[in-house]
């Protein structure tokens, strides 16, 4: 399976992000992206022990900046997934580490800090629910979503700003704030998909009473990835970085409305996904779109 196909098989609806972006960030936003996602398929390894998979992200963190992720055995990794995309995934991982680890003179720090920030959200996260755990405070939550998706929108954004001759007009702090709220945003959208799913198997991020802050903060933090996507002055990358907003605010009306003994999540249909693909070219010919798909997207 080649590094595009694993990348279309398991980062399903983001890989209609990331094949959009220019040359310049697409090959660092999608091999940071497999990395992070082979460490996330590690972590929630069917039958994996969750004491051996800690151990394995830790020897991850350790291992930045070295050719090789210490001790981590592919194929015995491979073995325990399901399903076929996650096994080549796994059996992947220890190519596209030694390719970032080999990155002299293409920014290399950049991708390391993201992926040390990720797997530190990882391992908090198996350290914090092992055994009956309360759900997570309100500051637990916030370094929980900006360590594995606020993060990306800062790396995102760097990334922007040292590739792209023309990526805002806006200051790069600015942005950068932006970028880690919309991406904050996005991850508490998955939470609230997931609440129920993942409360079945003893993992409460958002007690049932704090769904409503929780729901608004995620709609704050994405009206803030619109304003992010308006200040972006190339439109195809307006384009790639609108769609997950606009499918992040019908994935919070449909688990507004999703009955209450269901424990599987919520999730936009295909169809729907293109639809919106479809509506969404209009930003990529004018940044005066974005809000008017916002408030559509939104409901407003």
């Amino acid at each position: 399976m080649t590094e595009n196909e694993l990348l279309r098989c398991v980062s399903r609806s983001f890989y209609l992000t990331i094949r959009l972006l220019p040359g310049g960030m697409r090959d660092d936003v999608s091999l940071a992206y497999l990395l992070a996602r082979a460490a996330d398929t590690v972590a929630d390894s069917p039958g994996g022990e969750p004491q051996k998979c800690l151990g394995v992200l830790k020897a991850a963190r350790a291992s930045l900046g070295r050719p090789e992720i210490a001790g981590y055995r592919a194929q015995e990794w491979a073995e325990l997934q399901r399903d076929r995309a996650d096994r080549g995934l796994l059996e992947a991982w220890p190519d596209l580490w030694r390719r970032m680890a080999a990155r002299t003179g293409q920014d290399p720090d950049r991708l390391q800090v993201v992926l040390g920030h990720i797997l530190d959200g990882q391992i908090f996260d198996l350290e914090r629910f092992d055994g009956d755990r309360p759900p997570l405070t309100s500051d637990e939550l916030e370094r929980y979503i900006y360590l594995v998706a606020g993060s990306v929108g800062e790396f995102w954004t760097d990334l922007g700003f040292a590739r792209l001759g023309n990526f805002s007009p806006e200051a790069p702090e600015t942005m950068r704030s932006m970028g880690r709220h919309y991406g904050q945003g996005l991850q508490l959208v998955n939470i609230l998909r997931d609440r129920r799913m993942d409360a079945a198997m003893g993992r409460v991020y958002v007690d049932a009473a704090d769904v409503a802050h929780w729901s608004g903060r995620a709609r704050a933090c994405l009206e803030e990835g619109a304003r992010y996507c308006s200040a972006l002055a190339s439109g195809r990358v307006r384009y790639a970085c609108l769609l997950p907003a606009l499918l992040g605010w019908r994935t919070l009306a449909l688990v507004e409305s999703h009955p209450a003994e269901l424990l599987a999540p919520a999730k936009v249909p295909r169809v729907e996904v293109r639809r919106w693909m479809w509506r969404a070219l209009a930003a990529w010919w004018s940044p005066g779109a974005v809000a008017r798909l916002a408030r559509e997207a939104s409901g407003l």
